[in-house]
């Protein structure tokens, strides 16, 4: 029994002491983007998927690389920036991505690069995936691995930390989620969060009664 105490205690804690090192984490923001629209659609992959892109400013701070990549469930995807032959960070992300965009952290960056050079690889497509961009001149499009250019550029978004953590904004998050509802108002995120609360507590005290009785 007392084995079962400590094992609860012990998960409350790391329950705790997760959702602090959370909340004292800053969202992502987006620090810039290659302002290039995701309208129309460059290239449809059906088996595997590569690119590179020349001309883009990779930022400092950035440690994830948001590509205009749509599918309905995407395969694993690998992205690697670059500037004058040296590499500047590189990142991967597993596959059950979905949408229209498809979000890969990397190592932060730790100065401004431009010109950079984005790269991404698809090695094996489960279903067709979609470039997503705006049509351009051959000479600025984006180009296959083979060096073929595509129709246009791909929109490509960068990626760190906000200057707020997730503590800070826990009031307008709170305000957010009252929005639309039939009972609107701040107290519903706060009152969601007393029931989950008072879910695990008394989920605690039945696990502790059934070992007393």
């Amino acid at each position: 029994m007392r084995r079962v105490r400590t094992a609860l205690a012990a998960g409350l804690g790391v329950v705790v002491v997760a959702g602090v090192a959370v909340l004292s984490q800053s969202p992502l923001v987006v620090l810039a983007s290659n302002s290039t629209p995701a309208s129309e659609e460059l290239a449809t992959a059906t088996a595997s998927a590569s690119a590179c892109q020349s001309g883009e400013r990779l930022p400092r701070g950035t440690v994830a690389i948001r590509l205009s990549l749509g599918a309905f469930l995407g395969s694993a995807v690998s992205v690697k920036a670059s500037s004058a032959g040296r590499v500047l960070t590189t990142g991967e992300r597993g596959s059950g991505w979905d949408a229209r965009t498809v979000t890969v952290p990397v190592r932060t960056v730790s100065r401004t690069s431009f010109p950079a050079r984005v790269c991404f690889a698809i090695p094996q497509v489960g279903e067709k995936v979609e470039l997503l961009g705006s049509r351009s001149a051959p000479a600025s499009a984006a180009r296959a691995t083979n060096g073929e250019a595509l129709a246009g550029r791909l929109r490509i978004e960068y990626l760190g930390r906000g200057r707020s953590s997730w503590l800070a904004l826990l009031g307008t998050v709170a305000r957010n989620m009252g929005f639309g509802r039939a009972w609107s108002g701040t107290w519903i995120a706060l009152l969601v969060l007393a029931l989950m609360l008072a879910a695990g507590v008394l989920a605690s005290r039945l696990i502790l009664g059934e070992l007393d009785g």
